[in-house]
């Protein structure tokens, strides 16, 4: 696969492509990029994924938060970053993946505009896109323009039906919901894989060791942080796979302070990882965060948790189709 970020291409390709953020790489998104495949197939055609390096909503959100604008916008955090959407798109077998530099002219451009940019750089035969695209400022762009569109522009346009699982339309906010309420196994089913985020190992207060289970301690960045609780998880360091007892809480029993923190106990772990990015693959949560009378209590918690863990799970292989990267 072919992936156009910063140079542009010099000639014009023939292919079949979709447009979208691909927050998760969800079944949906799969859905989509296995019917411009077959398509491009029947045409004898190369395949084109058009994303962006940020989400629109994210690089909004920031903006306006720096901005004098009252019109705040919230932004629920991604459920996966670019080197992991990359190796997604990589991995469907995809020819090209353009990654569009989020940015004010961008973002600025009419649906119009932003459809000639695109056929600017490569000869599109047919878009392929959901029932839910918008595109343009401020989403002006609507299906219905879209469709005018191709006939102006003289390419082919094929709409999908949002895809369906246990009754629920599948869809990146509806996901991000499910794991914000800390429902992370209902939610890794409409990802078809465990949700997942990195994050570099910080250095705690070291209370984790003081009690004989000593923590990585992760600050998420820009993705979705699950509920509070104690998750079962297993956490990827440089290719190695761990089982561990993961808190995302605000550690009621030795604290007062609110922030939202995510503790990592990685069982048979041995090795000092301060500093090294990894990578927290969440299963189910287990229980929910509580306040303990005393550390003795909050020990013994932690014990049961790991006990639990260990007994119900187990280490899967390195490329295990659930995991990610």
């Amino acid at each position: 696969m072919k992936v156009i970020y910063k140079k542009l291409p010099s000639r014009k390709k023939e292919c079949i492509a979709t447009i979208g953020s691909f927050d998760g790489i969800h079944l949906g998104h799969k859905f989509i990029l296995k019917k411009i495949k077959k398509e491009a197939k029947r045409r004898g055609l190369a395949t084109l994924v058009i994303t962006f390096d940020v989400l629109p909503q994210q690089f909004l959100s920031k903006y306006m938060q720096h901005s004098d604008s009252k019109s705040k916008r919230y932004f629920a955090g991604c459920l996966s970053d670019l080197e992991d959407k990359v190796v997604f798109v990589r991995s469907l077998g995809i020819d090209y993946l353009w990654i569009l530099k989020i940015s004010h002219p961008l973002l600025k451009l009419s649906a119009e505009d932003f459809i000639i940019y695109v056929c600017r750089y490569f000869k599109v035969r047919k878009f392929i896109v959901g029932e839910d695209f918008s595109f343009g400022h401020f989403g002006s762009g609507s299906l219905s323009h879209f469709k005018g569109l191709a006939q102006k522009y003289k390419f082919d346009l094929s709409v999908v039906k949002r895809k369906r699982k246990k009754n629920k339309n599948i869809s990146s906010s509806f996901i991000r919901q499910l794991i914000k309420r800390g429902r992370i196994d209902e939610a890794s089913k409409f990802l078809n894989k465990q949700y997942s985020l990195k994050g570099v190992v910080s250095k705690g207060r070291g209370l984790g060791t003081k009690l004989g289970f000593p923590t990585a301690n992760i600050h998420p960045g820009e993705y979705v942080v699950p509920h509070k609780g104690v998750y079962a998880a297993y956490v990827v360091i440089k290719r190695k796979i761990y089982l561990a007892a993961v808190n995302v809480g605000c550690r009621p029993t030795t604290t007062d302070k609110q922030a939202t923190v995510i503790e990592a106990h990685v069982i048979d772990l041995t090795k000092h990882i301060l500093g090294e990015e990894i990578r927290v693959v969440f299963i189910k949560k287990i229980r929910a965060e509580r306040k303990f009378p005393d550390l003795a209590k909050l020990k013994d918690a932690v014990q049961r948790d790991i006990k639990f863990i260990t007994s119900k799970y187990s280490v899967p292989p390195l490329k295990h189709p659930q995991l990610v990267g």
